[in-house]
């Protein structure tokens, strides 16, 4: 009786081990989700996030990606843009490693597509020469024509301190123009809201 007890006995905890081995199989075979990559800049997914979103950070990640040559992208400041005449392009914003990017000063700012630039923006910074970096961007119609223009808010580093150097840049259906006087009465604003105000409030300065 005993032996068949022990028979009994050892069997049951043979097979025992054996469901517990593949358990942790299957466990451990499970794929498990890829690490963070520290430092990295692609677009954290929105859970929520609808195809063209989800496109959209796609694509935005591949802009800053261009190659702009011995200049660096800013990639804070670099958008995927999809509006004519610049449809699936990019909005770069480039800076001289040499002088460091924090901040980015000597920067510039040009819209490429296929990798390549195809348009510079006039009159950068109110033609500030050194020590401005783009510090916010807006892609919106500021004067109902159903073109996208763009806002700049520029900052550069003074003497002292640092200033606003804004830009406001009008879609003609061609390219960007700017006017240079209009954009002296903006330095004294801080963000995209207040300078599409004051745009809306002064239009024949800058249309």
């Amino acid at each position: 009786m005993s032996r068949i007890f022990c028979l009994y006995l050892i069997t049951g905890l043979v097979m025992l081990g054996a469901c517990s081995v593949r358990t942790g199989d299957q466990t451990f075979n499970k794929p498990l989700p890829s690490p963070a990559v520290a430092g990295s800049t692609t677009p954290s997914p929105t859970p929520d996030a609808t195809p063209e979103e989800t496109a959209g950070q796609s694509a935005t990640l591949q802009c800053q990606n261009i190659k702009a040559g011995e200049r660096k992208v800013y990639k804070k400041q670099t958008f995927a843009i999809d509006f004519e005449p610049f449809k699936g392009s990019c909005f770069v914003s480039t800076y001289d490693p040499e002088h460091g990017s924090d901040p980015p000063v000597q920067s510039e700012y040009a819209i490429y597509k296929n990798g390549k630039k195809v348009f510079d923006f006039p009159g950068q910074f109110n033609g500030a020469n050194f020590g401005c970096w783009v510090d916010a961007v807006s892609f919106q119609d500021l004067n109902a024509d159903k073109r996208n223009d763009v806002i700049v808010i520029g900052k550069c580093s003074g003497k002292s301190d640092t200033y606003n150097e804004n830009s406001v840049f009008i879609n003609d259906g061609n390219g960007f123009t700017t006017r240079d006087d209009a954009n002296m009465q903006l330095n004294e604003l801080t963000t995209i809201k207040q300078v599409a105000g004051f745009v809306e409030d002064n239009r024949s300065m800058f249309f």
